[in-house]
């Protein structure tokens, strides 16, 4: 079979890698509950306007949920460009939320921002890192995302549409990279603090705002394949299997051509989609807004997702900040962040919360699956009596196949070693996340 899409990122930081740009720190320290525990991994959250107010604001108000919105006069202007729009120029007035500057204890190596945001047509927002290296100087701003939460390119009363939502190419220096939606610092170049910027737009003189509930930052240091020593204890003792549907990305396939054409590029959208609908109906995408939608297998929100995650940069709608926003917009709460572990893993469940989780693996690796991909998304429903992950694995030929039981061992491995234990946690307000694992870095 041909392979799922492949993340550009993946195959940049391997290049990366091969080419000494990456620093490689000491591997980390063992940590008792499992041998990958010791991973310095920290997500740095700012939820509301609770948190919010620790950073700095610039023409921004408190708005209604506990948001920060556009103030309702005046305030400074930037003209954007829509690089896949009509080449017009067009004026957008601002806000800005900068973070206080977070200091994490390490050398940070990789980082990717993850947002909440809800944007009325014609708004968007923009979302930057950077971090402080240990002489004090500051790299650049790198641009994470570029997000628009809607569709609408031309209303038909005229007004301003919607930006492409983008990720930024060409985002390199003598500091880092930034690889679609991942920074990577160069060796030697790796920040010790960093902070987080989010600028609001909207058309200059509307009374749109975009709705910025929410960001959450994920830094770690390097993390070789080589920290990974062995597989983790099972912590649950007993099956625990959450109620999640099963959708099979491959019955679209040839659906949307502009978009990928369904099939096997779709794994993180229908992922995320799995488990947006799994937490009810209230949480689903409304049928109002599937009239349109051409699905001849079902599952419309599957290629709805796919189309309001996509990336017209990246040309995919694999791009993991991406997908958590989009689910946002439906009123869950999401971030992007790494597990060290599947006993980590294993208290998201038992907290009733699915995981979406990023994989790549040969056959030979996984036989169990009976593929091989250069990246692929899964997600995390349960574990069995034994201890091995219940996966809906879309990349199956029927819904009915989705399920399936992956040995521990193996599922484990690949995950830690390919990805880093890359996920999307996504939840319900009043659906808790789980404690944090005593005595190592707080990555949730």
């Amino acid at each position: 079979m041909s392979t799922i899409l492949r993340r550009s990122w993946t195959m940049a930081t391997t290049a990366a890698l091969a080419a000494g740009a990456v620093a490689v720190p000491a591997a980390a320290e063992s940590a008792p509950d499992g041998p990958p525990s010791g991973a310095k991994i920290t997500t740095t959250h700012w939820d509301g306007v609770a948190d919010l107010r620790a950073g700095e604001w610039e023409n921004l108000r408190p708005g209604a949920g506990g948001t920060l919105v556009v103030r309702d006069a005046g305030g400074p202007t930037t003209d954007y460009t829509d690089p896949f729009g009509d080449g017009s120029a067009v004026a957008y007035e601002t806000g800005t939320w900068t973070s206080p500057v977070v200091e994490t204890g390490y050398a940070i190596d990789e980082s990717v921002t993850s947002w909440n945001a809800t944007t009325p047509t014609g708004t968007w927002v923009e979302v930057e890192f950077r971090g402080r290296q240990a002489d004090g100087a500051w790299t650049t701003w790198f641009v994470m995302g570029r997000w628009a939460s809607g569709t609408d390119f031309e209303p038909a009363d005229g007004s301003v549409g919607d930006i492409h939502r983008t990720s930024v190419d060409g985002q390199s220096d003598d500091d880092a990279y930034l690889f679609t939606d991942t920074f990577v610092a160069k060796t030697g170049h790796e920040p010790e603090a960093f902070q987080t910027r989010v600028t609001l737009h909207r058309p200059a003189g509307s009374d749109a705002t975009p709705r910025l509930a929410g960001v959450s930052t994920m830094t770690n240091e390097y993390l070789p394949s080589s920290r990974y020593t062995g597989t983790s204890d099972f912590t649950l003792g007993r099956h625990v299997e959450l109620d999640v549907p099963g959708y099979s990305q491959l019955v679209h396939i040839g659906e949307y051509p502009e978009f990928g054409g369904g099939g096997q590029v779709w794994c993180s959208p229908t992922s995320t989609t799995m488990i947006q609908d799994s937490y009810g109906k209230r949480y689903q995408v409304p049928e109002s807004e599937l009239t349109d939608i051409v699905a001849p297998n079902g599952d419309p929100q599957v290629a709805y997702a796919a189309i309001n995650a996509w990336d017209y940069t990246y040309e995919g709608a694999g791009n993991w900040a991406f997908n958590v926003a989009y689910a946002h917009r439906f009123g869950l709460e999401s971030f992007v962040t790494r597990l060290r572990s599947l006993a980590e893993a294993e208290r998201f469940v038992d907290a009733g919360i699915p995981l979406v989780v990023s994989v790549n693996f040969d056959e030979s690796e996984m036989p169990e699956a009976g593929y091989g991909t250069d990246g692929h998304l899964v997600t995390i429903v349960g574990f069995t009596a034994d201890g091995d992950p219940v996966i809906n694995d879309p990349n199956k030929a029927t819904n009915d196949g989705v399920r399936n039981v992956y040995t521990r061992e193996n599922f484990e491995r690949v995950w830690q070693t390919s990805t880093d234990g890359l996920a999307y946690v996504i939840h319900p307000h009043d659906v808790k996340l789980p404690g944090n694992v005593a005595g190592a870095t707080p990555n949730w």
